[in-house]
């Protein structure tokens, strides 16, 4: 009997993570051995469910801005699989040398598979830079989150409530839970030091994100 690949699963998004389970468990070839919304669930249930690869939502690894992927690396022995929507190409470089590969969310199953199963076979596979949701920040952009010490995360935020979309759509787009994207408006409004929504929407203007 073949051993089944151990897999543990974190995502802030429980839908989504609802959904990668029933499309793994539907294979005999794997066994989903734990889960985790945020990152407090995640090193809890590391400590006590072994498994081959963890598959993680890379927006998971900055909750409240720390950076988790190191202690991960450090602390457990389980491959990494991050799962993004979009990424920077500084934070890609940041952490490719400390995660064994990337898929983006919107891969089909097959690609879920194939990628799941290179991995546990040892294989590091590096995204592409060419890939269309890996983006480059401008000078511009480099420098606003610099000053306001803004995450990549919080820039893409004001960008979408520049452009009139509600909690729960940017919530869909950014496949986060409306939860943390209130979390990422509180956080914006303070290190802005925005009164109100059009405080945001001005800025995003005045600093050419839209």
């Amino acid at each position: 009997m073949t051993l089944k690949i151990k897999l543990f699963l974190a995502d802030s998004y429980s839908l989504f993570m609802e959904g990668l389970s029933i499309i793994l468990t539907s294979s005999e070839k794997f066994e989903i051995v734990g889960y985790a919304n945020n990152q407090q669930e995640l090193l809890a249930g590391l400590k006590i469910n072994l498994c081959d690869i963890l598959l993680v939502d890379y927006n998971l690894l900055y909750q409240g801005g720390i950076p988790l992927i190191q202690d991960l690396k450090r602390n457990y022995p389980n491959k990494i699989l991050i799962l993004h929507d979009s990424i920077s190409l500084a934070q890609l470089k940041k952490i490719q040398t400390d995660v064994d590969g990337f898929l983006s969310k919107v891969s089909n199953s097959t690609d879920l598979h194939h990628k799941i199963q290179e991995i546990f076979q040892g294989k590091k596979i590096k995204s592409s830079t060419r890939n269309k949701y890996v983006y480059s920040l401008t000078p511009l952009q480099q420098e606003l989150i610099s000053k306001y010490r803004l995450t990549n995360r919080e820039l893409e935020v004001i960008k979408l409530i520049a452009l009139e979309f509600s909690s729960i759509e940017i919530a869909h787009k950014l496949c986060v839970s409306e939860f943390t994207v209130d979390t990422y408006r509180k956080n914006i409004t303070r290190k802005l030091n925005a009164r109100n929504v059009a405080s945001i929407v001005n800025f995003a203007h005045r600093w050419e994100l839209i």
